[in-house]
């Protein structure tokens, strides 16, 4: 019962396959991390980075739907548990 999993990279990975993961790690490290949740419900269905265009198909694990988005559409979603600014407080006179 207590035994603990442990999973194994491959090691015999081609060396042109370990060169563009090694490329593709650089190009992205200058790169964002945006969070495309589901319209409907607000799960967290990808992480995609700032450079992502065009249309994707989406499936939600929480209410089963798959639909199709427009990546473009979604760039600035307001996250929902995110304020950039502290809510001030109304004036009264």
């Amino acid at each position: 019962m207590n035994q603990i999993r442990t999973y194994h990279q491959k090691e015999d990975i081609p060396l042109e396959v370990r060169r563009k993961l090694q490329i593709s790690k650089l190009e992205a490290a200058a790169l964002t991390l945006r969070d495309i949740t589901c319209p409907y419900c607000g799960y967290l269905v990808e992480r995609v980075f700032s450079d992502i265009t065009g249309h994707k198909m989406i499936y939600c694990k929480k209410c089963k739907q798959e639909y199709p988005i427009n990546l473009g559409y979604f760039r600035r979603m307001k996250r929902r548990r995110y304020f950039k600014y502290p809510v001030r407080e109304r004036q009264h006179r």
